[in-house]
């Protein structure tokens, strides 16, 4: 019996739960090319627990401390054939961990000093008006294409209906950016104009609303609200319990925001309402229909974009006086693309099938 000696790849995962389903596709064509590959989860964020449930990673590191990433560098001294970080770990400790532990490194962040580089570190330029996923694969292939990118999880459901949701239901986030982001975010009374003709056009869907602790505020909006057909599950959930009840709903709606990226990655629809950041970079109407973002397109945007940000306005979304580009979005012009969106998407839904 002959024996192939598998190449390993080692992934950085040092950012959110939307940069981490962003670098999916970079693993799912490792895995097509025979590597064997690790993910290392050095974010704060602890969203390494999306991945509970799947089966993407041969390998899941995590690493969350100076001591424990030393350590880790000590016992896998030159293990991996290639170490991958995109522009979000733009630590110097990850770079000099990256270089001592791979035996070539790939990265698109550039700001680096001559004392941080080495011979086996290999920079590639970002391209602009990219997919970040596709800027992540560039890592790997320079002349990959946008229809080429993977986002499959391979997700194992666990068949958990843990808060007992209807058969039918919508999830939405009413919030992103852990609530710290206000070019981003909608007006919580304009989503609840919405949620009322949600209740009209889909009487038997309910709302399901998901959000972290930070967006706990909204509860008792909703409470005052007399809302029907409403669930909110903001402050009670895991990302564990988020995967599945995400993969179980109808579609997604909300904002650019971590769940989002996950809803894509699970094949849902997502409709979502777009601010300051740059839905180029990080959107997914290029997947065809079921994917529908809602924009203003202002002349200033996006000012919110970690390459080639429009700087003509403000030089940061932060410092924007008036946050245009989300809050004269209007109730009629999202209402008007939500019903067309559910005319055509609600036939396009794909089964639930266990892999």
């Amino acid at each position: 019996m002959s024996f192939r000696k598998h190449k390993h790849a080692l992934v950085f995962f040092s950012a959110g739960v939307g940069d981490a389903v962003l670098l999916v596709p970079l693993v799912n064509e490792l895995k097509k090319q025979g590597y064997q590959v690790t993910a290392l989860f050095t974010s704060a964020f602890n969203c390494e627990s999306i991945f509970e449930n799947t089966t993407i990673f041969d390998f899941i590191e995590v690493k969350k401390t100076k001591f424990s990433l030393l350590l880790f560098s000590i016992f896998h001294f030159r293990k991996y054939d290639a170490v991958y970080l995109n522009h979000f770990s733009f630590s110097k400790s990850h770079h000099t961990l990256a270089a001592f532990i791979g035996k070539g490194v790939y990265t698109n962040y550039k700001d680096l000093t001559a004392q941080q580089s080495s011979n086996s570190i290999h920079f590639v330029d970002a391209k602009s008006n990219t997919h970040d996923a596709l800027q992540n694969l560039y890592l790997l292939n320079q002349q990959a294409i946008l229809s080429a990118l993977d986002f499959n999880l391979h997700y194992k459901t666990q068949h958990k209906n843990v808060f007992n949701l209807p058969a039918k239901y919508i999830v939405i986030q009413v919030s992103s950016s852990n609530n710290n982001a206000p070019y981003k975010n909608w007006a919580i009374e304009k989503w609840l104009q919405l949620f009322k003709h949600l209740n009209t056009i889909l009487p038997t869907s309910t709302l399901v609303l998901l959000g972290d602790h930070t967006e706990i505020y909204v509860n008792e909006i909703l409470n005052k609200s007399n809302l029907k057909n409403t669930i909110s599950l903001i402050g009670k959930t895991t990302l564990n319990n988020v995967m599945e009840i995400i993969f179980a709903s109808q579609f997604y709606m909300g904002l650019d925001s971590g769940l989002m990226h996950i809803a894509a990655a699970l094949s849902k629809p997502t409709f979502t309402i777009w601010g300051a950041s740059n839905p180029v970079l990080y959107g997914y109407d290029w997947m065809g229909e079921k994917h529908k973002i809602v924009s203003l397109k202002l002349d200033c945007a996006p000012c919110s974009s970690w390459l080639n940000a429009n700087t003509s306005r403000v030089s940061s979304p932060l410092k924007c006086p008036d946050f245009k580009c989300i809050k004269t979005i209007s109730v009629d012009q999202v209402t008007l693309e939500l019903d067309a969106f559910i005319k055509t998407t609600l036939f396009l839904l794909p089964s639930n099938n266990v892999e």
